[in-house]
Protein backbone atom coordinates (compact mmCIF):
# COMPACT_ATOMS: atom_id res chain seq x y z
CA UNK A 1 0.00 0.00 0.00
CA UNK A 2 1.22 3.68 -0.81
CA UNK A 3 2.16 6.05 1.84
CA UNK A 4 0.87 9.42 1.61
CA UNK A 5 3.77 11.88 2.27
CA UNK A 6 2.49 14.77 4.89
CA UNK A 7 3.08 18.18 3.80
CA UNK A 8 2.57 21.38 5.90
CA UNK A 9 -1.20 21.43 4.73
CA UNK A 10 -1.43 17.66 5.92
CA UNK A 11 -0.24 18.51 8.99
CA UNK A 12 -2.48 21.68 9.92
CA UNK A 13 -5.55 19.82 9.21
CA UNK A 14 -4.32 17.04 11.39
CA UNK A 15 -2.77 19.48 13.99
CA UNK A 16 -6.88 20.99 14.28
CA UNK A 17 -8.67 17.79 14.29
CA UNK A 18 -6.00 16.63 17.20
CA UNK A 19 -6.47 20.14 18.97
CA UNK A 20 -10.45 19.45 19.05
CA UNK A 21 -10.24 15.98 19.92
CA UNK A 22 -8.08 16.86 22.98
CA UNK A 23 -11.49 18.70 24.30
CA UNK A 24 -13.55 16.14 23.26
CA UNK A 25 -14.92 18.03 19.82
CA UNK A 26 -15.16 16.24 17.02
CA UNK A 27 -15.63 18.34 13.42
CA UNK A 28 -17.35 17.66 10.22
CA UNK A 29 -15.40 18.91 6.89
CA UNK A 30 -17.08 21.96 7.24
CA UNK A 31 -15.67 22.67 10.67
CA UNK A 32 -12.07 21.95 9.79
CA UNK A 33 -12.31 24.22 7.23
CA UNK A 34 -14.15 27.31 8.96
CA UNK A 35 -11.01 26.39 11.73
CA UNK A 36 -8.38 27.44 9.14
CA UNK A 37 -9.71 30.10 7.37
CA UNK A 38 -10.66 31.26 10.29
CA UNK A 39 -14.30 31.73 10.26
CA UNK A 40 -15.63 34.49 12.97
CA UNK A 41 -18.92 32.53 13.29
CA UNK A 42 -20.56 32.27 16.71
CA UNK A 43 -19.22 28.53 16.38
CA UNK A 44 -16.00 28.57 15.43
CA UNK A 45 -15.00 32.02 17.04
CA UNK A 46 -14.64 29.97 20.59
CA UNK A 47 -11.85 28.07 18.72
CA UNK A 48 -9.73 30.89 17.86
CA UNK A 49 -7.26 29.55 20.76
CA UNK A 50 -6.26 26.66 18.09
CA UNK A 51 -2.99 26.85 16.74
CA UNK A 52 -4.12 26.37 13.31
CA UNK A 53 -7.02 29.03 13.39
CA UNK A 54 -7.09 31.29 10.69
CA UNK A 55 -3.50 29.86 8.84
CA UNK A 56 -4.82 28.53 5.34
CA UNK A 57 -7.24 31.45 4.52
CA UNK A 58 -6.90 31.13 0.96
CA UNK A 59 -8.22 27.56 0.73
CA UNK A 60 -11.75 26.51 -0.28
CA UNK A 61 -14.00 23.86 1.48
CA UNK A 62 -13.92 21.36 -1.56
CA UNK A 63 -9.80 21.68 -0.93
CA UNK A 64 -10.51 21.22 2.57
CA UNK A 65 -12.64 18.37 2.09
CA UNK A 66 -10.04 16.71 -0.41
CA UNK A 67 -7.26 16.55 2.15
CA UNK A 68 -9.63 15.37 4.95
CA UNK A 69 -10.57 12.39 2.07
CA UNK A 70 -7.17 11.36 1.93
CA UNK A 71 -6.30 11.82 5.52
CA UNK A 72 -9.16 9.62 6.36
CA UNK A 73 -8.37 6.90 2.99
CA UNK A 74 -4.97 6.46 4.44
CA UNK A 75 -5.74 5.80 7.84
CA UNK A 76 -4.74 8.88 9.59
CA UNK A 77 -8.57 9.86 10.51
CA UNK A 78 -11.63 7.87 11.50
CA UNK A 79 -15.23 8.87 12.23
CA UNK A 80 -17.21 8.18 15.22
CA UNK A 81 -20.79 8.44 15.20
CA UNK A 82 -22.79 10.76 16.70
CA UNK A 83 -26.74 10.11 17.61
CA UNK A 84 -27.85 12.72 18.48
CA UNK A 85 -27.26 14.40 15.23
CA UNK A 86 -26.91 10.73 13.22
CA UNK A 87 -23.62 12.56 11.48
CA UNK A 88 -20.27 10.71 11.18
CA UNK A 89 -17.51 12.88 12.70
CA UNK A 90 -13.26 13.26 12.31
CA UNK A 91 -11.21 11.69 14.72
CA UNK A 92 -7.55 11.26 15.08
CA UNK A 93 -6.08 7.89 14.70
CA UNK A 94 -3.11 6.34 16.22
CA UNK A 95 -1.65 6.66 13.15
CA UNK A 96 -2.49 10.43 13.08
CA UNK A 97 -1.33 11.00 16.70
CA UNK A 98 2.41 9.55 15.67
CA UNK A 99 1.93 11.42 12.48
CA UNK A 100 1.63 14.63 14.35
CA UNK A 101 4.10 14.17 16.35
CA UNK A 102 6.82 12.74 14.31
CA UNK A 103 6.34 15.66 11.74
CA UNK A 104 6.89 18.26 14.80
CA UNK A 105 9.93 16.39 15.52
CA UNK A 106 10.94 16.36 12.03
CA UNK A 107 10.30 20.05 11.18
CA UNK A 108 10.10 23.36 12.19
CA UNK A 109 6.53 24.56 12.13
CA UNK A 110 5.62 27.98 12.26
CA UNK A 111 1.93 28.46 12.02
CA UNK A 112 1.81 32.00 11.32
CA UNK A 113 -2.07 33.45 11.67
CA UNK A 114 -2.69 35.43 8.11
CA UNK A 115 -4.82 38.28 8.59
CA UNK A 116 -8.28 38.14 6.21
CA UNK A 117 -8.55 41.19 4.35
CA UNK A 118 -12.61 42.03 4.89
CA UNK A 119 -13.37 45.12 2.57
CA UNK A 120 -16.69 46.31 3.87
CA UNK A 121 -19.82 46.11 1.48
CA UNK A 122 -21.61 48.89 2.34
CA UNK A 123 -20.11 52.76 3.45
CA UNK A 124 -20.99 55.97 3.32
CA UNK A 125 -19.64 58.65 1.54
CA UNK A 126 -20.28 61.96 2.56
Amino acid sequence: MKQLKLNLTYFKVLETIKQLNDDHFYPLNQGVYKILVGSQDEETVRFSYISTYGSLTSFTSKKVCRYTLMLFRYGYLSKVFDPSSKKLYFQLTEKGLDSVSDFKKNHRVSLKKKNRKVSPSIVKID
